[in-house]
């Protein structure tokens, strides 16, 4: 079960190089692009290609869900990466399940440890691939359990997990 958290703490349990799904209305879509924005206020942001359709939903609802699926979800984000939210229903082909937000009009995803409640609070365009939406992180919901070394990441073509912790030496 998660328990509601200060938003602070939200982006404090982020992994670095995460796979997220994104979540806006009923749409699930499955993101590498995303990154720190701020500590105060606390922001994220994500990048999405225009052509998306959580770009047209981002654009008009001006909120996102960030959900951080566990190492054990790779299948759930692969089918979410892999076909359209127009053609189908994600929560339904991925067997995942959708919770209303607190603070956001969207769903989160009842089984991702960690959900958080974004509001847009700018957009940033600089001609490439991705557009870029900043979100203040307005609620933040973290399984009571959840170790950010079970988030599954990706960089290098590559899923991965954490695997080992490295201690920095102290003098």
């Amino acid at each position: 079960m998660k328990k509601e958290e200060n938003p602070t703490h939200g982006m404090m349990s982020i992994p670095g190089f995460p796979i997220v799904l994104v979540t806006v209305d009923r749409n699930i879509m499955t993101a590498a692009a995303f990154s720190f924005y701020s500590f105060k206020p606390p922001c994220v942001m994500v990048g999405i290609v225009p052509k998306r359709l959580t770009f047209e939903l981002i654009s008009s609802k001006r909120e996102y869900g960030i959900n951080i699926p566990r190492a054990d979800q790779l299948e759930a984000v692969r089918v979410c990466g892999s076909i359209s939210g127009r053609e189908a229903n994600k929560f339904t082909k991925a067997g995942l399940t959708p919770t209303k937000g607190k603070v956001i009009d969207s769903f989160l995803i009842e089984e991702c440890p960690v959900s958080l409640e974004c509001k847009v609070v700018h957009e940033v365009d600089f001609g490439g691939s991705h557009r870029w939406f900043i979100g203040e992180i307005k609620a933040a919901h973290i399984d009571q359990n959840y170790k950010r070394d079970s988030a599954l990441m990706y960089w290098s073509r590559e899923y991965r997990k954490v695997g080992e912790v490295i201690p920095l030496k102290t003098e």
